[in-house]
This record gives C-alpha cells, structure tokens and sequence, in this order.
C-alpha cells in the first residue's frame, strides 16, 4: 500500500511505535479489500489515483475510526498525514518552477492536461484558456463520488486542501477557487492566473 512506511513513522511519533504498527497492519489489510472490491477502471489516471490516492486514505480513514468516534480528531489526524505525504512528495516539481521568470505558460499547459486526463468525462467546462488565466469549473468529482460510495462523503474535504496546499505554494501563479462540490457548492471552480495580472473574475 503506498505511504504505508511513512504513516506508520509519523503515526509512531504520536501514537508509539507498536500501536502505529497496528494500525497500518489495519490499514493495509482495509486497503487490499477496498481495491479487490472495486470495479476495474479503463482510465489510467483515474485507476491511479485510485490505487495510490484514494483507497490508501479511504483505508486509513477507516481504520482510525474503529478506534475513536471523535470523527474530528480523526479528520485531524489524517490532514497532517495528508500534508506530510501527498503534498511533500510534489513539493519537489513545484520548486523547481520558482527557477522559471514566468513560471504560469507551463502551469497553463499542465491543467490542461488534467483537465483534458484526470477527470471524468464531460465533467468539465473550461471558462477562459488565454495568455494570463487558466479557469475551469469542474461539476462531477471522482474522489467525492468514490468516498460517497462509502459513506465518506466528509473525507473529500482533505483531499480539496492538497489542492490548497500546492497551488498555494506555485512561484508566480496567482490560485483561486470560491467553492467546491465537497462543500455543497454547484461545482469547484479552479482559477490559476499571471500573477501580476488583473485579477480573474470569478463566473459559474
């Protein structure tokens, strides 16, 4: 299972070593029923983010709960896991577009890739592709309707913040979003701007 390793180290500093052990033996075993459960995905970057994404938190998510119904410090606890795992291991390609003097035609490329790859189908309306933004509102989600699946619908909201996180710290990118699905909004509507440029005006 991936980040079995590192959860397990950082669960160890709070929780100590034999109980973290444990519960990512708990974790893995959820995670290997979850994946044989679930039904075969054509679309590679969805399967992906599925397998090494998804379940994993899905499983972890799961496994924390059978010890707690503070659902909250649940939620708590995997933010950090989060942060400390999905976005570490991309911080790395984001520091290297600070060494970019105009860093946004690359970004531009690349959500157009995601758009275009990584979610589902006819699920997307790109509002404006030009020289200084980037808009598209995006009005089905695969990971809120993969965790609604499980009755895990309140998961979502983590994974919404990894895309805070990253954005957040791309070098002269200016990042947007006014609402989500995961929040009970109509849609999530992602913005990436020239930073330095008018700002974007926010439409659904």
């Amino acid at each position: 299972m991936p980040y079995l390793r590192l959860w397990r180290r950082l669960l160890g500093l709070t929780r100590g070593e034999l109980q973290a052990r444990a519960l990512m033996r708990e974790t893995s075993q959820c995670y290997q029923h979850l994946l044989a459960r679930h039904r075969p995905l054509n679309n590679r970057f969805l399967r992906n983010s599925l397998k090494r994404r998804i379940l994993p938190g899905l499983a972890l998510y799961l496994t924390l709960l059978q010890d707690t119904s503070d659902r909250d410090a649940v939620l708590a606890e995997i933010e950090f896991l989060f942060k400390r795992s999905f976005f570490v291991q991309q911080a790395a390609g984001i520091r290297l577009l600070g060494l970019l003097s105009d860093p946004f035609p690359l970004v531009r490329v690349a959500m157009r890739i995601m758009t275009r790859n990584r979610y589902l189908p006819g699920a997307q309306e790109v509002v404006e592709d030009s020289a200084d933004c980037f808009a598209v509102n995006t009005y089905r989600c695969f990971i809120l309707d993969t965790l609604a699946d499980y009755n895990a619908s309140e998961l979502t909201i983590l994974y919404c913040k990894t895309d805070d996180w990253l954005s957040e710290a791309l070098p002269g990118v200016r990042w947007q979003r006014t609402t989500t699905l995961a929040a009970g909004g109509d849609c999530c509507d992602f913005r990436w701007s020239r930073m330095g440029g008018e700002t974007v005006r926010i439409t659904h």
